[in-house]
């Protein structure tokens, strides 16, 4: 056999290795290596056949999902090292914490390994960051895990007369402490109020609501 041809062989059997690996590691929810250890794999067998493409249609798995094992490519080193030690192993983890700068991976890879928050906590900081870019990632968790065990509702209303939105908000910290309001959408003559932790509208007190600018069916418009 020619040199060429044993080539050929060594790396048809190392393929076949990596190609039985990915199966056994991506396709099941028991992985036996590290998301490390199976992006490098991945790249090794997308090396040898052309692309990931190329490797999902050999292994059976959608090209979009398999790229989510390669997300651990692109986490701080100090993060990628809790994967590589299985301190961490969730491939949903690495995906959202690889959306976020490396300052912010450290300290939400830190409370994912104290057990302090989780994978839907991450998406929902995610969902935070594209509207406080500049916020503090402390700051947006603490955020999150409180609204776990928050009830917000919503109320609508008709606003009779032309009022400004704090004459509004004044309005409705009678029967809802300022705190609790979490925000007031005004549209012409409609209006939506967002809150929490609160009782409904109308309820925290036996004075009528506000008349001279709600509709009839304030006390019943919770959603």
């Amino acid at each position: 056999m020619s040199k060429r041809a044993v080539a050929a062989t060594k790396s048809s059997v190392h393929l076949d290795r990596l190609l039985a690996d990915l199966i056994a590691n991506t396709l099941r929810r028991k992985r036996t290596v590290s998301l490390v250890e199976i992006s490098s794999q991945l790249r090794a067998a997308a090396d040898l056949l052309g692309g990931v493409p190329q490797v999902a249609t050999r292994i059976g798995i959608s090209p979009k999902m398999l790229r989510q094992f390669q997300s651990v490519e692109r986490l701080d080193p100090s993060v990628r090292e809790r994967f590589q030690s299985r301190e961490l192993d969730s491939v949903d983890a690495a995906v959202h914490l690889a959306m976020l700068p490396s300052s912010d991976q450290r300290i939400l890879a830190d409370a994912l390994a104290r057990s302090e928050s989780d994978t839907k906590d991450l998406r929902a900081v995610l969902e935070l960051r594209k509207h406080a870019p500049a916020a503090p990632v402390e700051q947006l968790l603490r955020k999150v895990q409180r609204s776990k065990t928050t009830r917000e509702y919503v109320a609508e209303f008709v606003i009779r007369g032309r009022l400004e939105p704090r004459e509004v908000k004044a309005a409705f910290t009678q029967y809802i402490p300022a705190q609790h309001l979490l925000r007031i959408e005004i549209s012409g003559a409609l209006g939506r109020l967002v809150f929490n932790s609160g009782r409904p509208p109308g309820t925290a007190s036996r004075r009528a609501p506000p008349q001279r600018f709600l509709g009839p069916s304030y006390p019943n418009d919770l959603a």
